[in-house]
């Protein structure tokens, strides 16, 4: 990472409240959350490999970070230190930053899906369910919200945060799902503020498929922008040919859904296909 950047995310972090007494603080507390937020970019998930990096590149780290002390704080400083921080004001200042360093001028794509958390579990013991907005391009988690249950609630969870989510990424005009998520009421708040999606429609949903498909019979057609397929080896893979964004035919009063049309082929190897090749249609 730049100097520059490490020098704005040191600045960005100022605005989270230190949790600690004055009395006795060897280590500015920006620079602390800074230095593990860079560690825990890098893929290190504990304290201890953390320091260890950071003495190995010490030179680099201690002035853009606003460390004066000639080595790293240990493990145990930063574990104690970073206990008792708010997370609510973690996240808003790491948001302010990443908006202060994107350069994508045309704004974000986001994915949301959940996930269950290898290493979190509530007061059971179960395993926590998260709803995630991952920004592809920029390779960064937007927003991690609890789910109230199982996955069904991930629409009601995305539903009650996009204001939030929204008023902290203006930049974010894109919001892609899979089928859970493609719903009238969803679609028509996303519609309503301004914002764009990309969700599927399988064939579970018949009469929305089908009104789909109607609505853009007539479409016109164009290659595809991108084209992207599963990795080699796999029993079933699915080739997925770009989106085309279009507008569907009738009038806003006879359709209830806007969508855009992807074409997707599946390429299924199975004994009872005798290896042949099928290929199916769909509406996103």
């Amino acid at each position: 990472m730049a100097t520059v950047s490490m020098v704005s995310l040191r600045d960005a972090f100022s605005q989270v409240s230190d949790p600690r007494a004055r009395r006795g603080v060897r280590h500015p507390f920006p620079g602390m959350l800074a230095l593990v937020f860079l560690g825990l970019m890098g893929g290190m998930s504990e304290f201890a490999v953390i320091c260890r990096w950071a003495r190995r590149h010490w030179k680099t780290l201690q002035e853009p970070l606003g460390f004066t002390r000639p080595a790293p704080p240990c493990d145990t400083t930063l574990e104690r230190t970073l206990a008792r921080f708010s997370l609510a004001e973690f996240q808003q200042a790491f948001s302010v930053w990443l908006r202060a360093t994107l350069t994508d001028s045309e704004g974000l794509v986001a994915a949301v899906d959940g996930k269950t958390l290898k290493q979190g579990h509530d007061a059971d013991g179960d395993p926590v369910q998260m709803l995630n907005v991952f920004a592809q391009d920029v390779k960064v988690c937007l927003g991690q919200y609890p789910l109230l249950g199982d996955k069904s609630t991930e629409p009601a969870t995305l539903k009650a945060r996009l204001s939030e989510l929204f008023a902290r990424y203006p930049s974010l005009w894109l919001l892609t799902g899979d089928a859970l998520y493609c719903q009238r009421n969803l679609a028509e708040i996303l519609v309503d503020s301004k914002h764009d999606y990309l969700f599927q429609l399988k064939g579970n949903q018949p009469d929305m498929l089908e009104a789909a498909e109607t609505c853009f019979a007539q479409a016109e057609q164009r290659p595809p922008d991108a084209e992207t397929r599963e990795k080699r080896g796999a029993p079933s893979r699915y080739v997925v040919f770009g989106s085309t964004w279009t507008r569907p035919n009738g009038s806003l009063s006879t359709w209830f859904l806007p969508v855009a049309a992807s074409s997707f082929e599946s390429i299924e190897s199975s004994a009872s296909q005798g290896g042949r090749r099928s290929a199916r249609r769909v509406t996103s």
